[in-house]
């Protein structure tokens, strides 16, 4: 499954972007841990209608930073999740970095285009 979060900016100014963006991953990720966290006190809160714990995995897109990375990954260990390092793909020291590589939405299209290009199947000009 994959899900996809949107903020409207169009009425933020550049300079608060930044905070913004930081404030959505923050109450995006914490919301996600209210349904799956093992801790008591929460669970008591949330009507399970599976039955059974269940293990979220999120990668990164464009606008998550290397520190929102590390912030939830560090996150979901203070709240009690199985798998807090697994919890987020991506993580600046570990693994494959998403952005580096290529494999965001946005670096899926840039490969495209420029393997296209490459191979002759669309031209630099116009």
């Amino acid at each position: 499954s994959k899900a996809v979060c949107l903020i409207n900016m169009d009425q933020v100014s550049s300079k608060d972007k930044p905070f913004i963006i930081r404030k959505y991953v923050k109450g995006m990720v914490n919301s996600l841990l209210d349904c799956l966290t093992p801790e008591e006190k929460t669970k008591q809160k949330v009507k399970d209608y599976y039955g059974q714990d269940e293990l979220l995995y999120l990668g990164p897109d464009e606008q998550i930073a290397p520190e929102h990375i590390n912030w939830i990954v560090e996150r979901a260990a203070e709240r009690s999740y199985p798998s807090p390092s697994a919890f987020m793909s991506s993580k600046p020291d570990a693994g494959i970095n998403h952005k580096e590589y290529g494999v965001t939405s946005e670096g899926v299209a840039v490969f495209l285009d420029v393997a296209l290009r490459e191979t002759g199947v669309i031209s630099d000009t116009k």
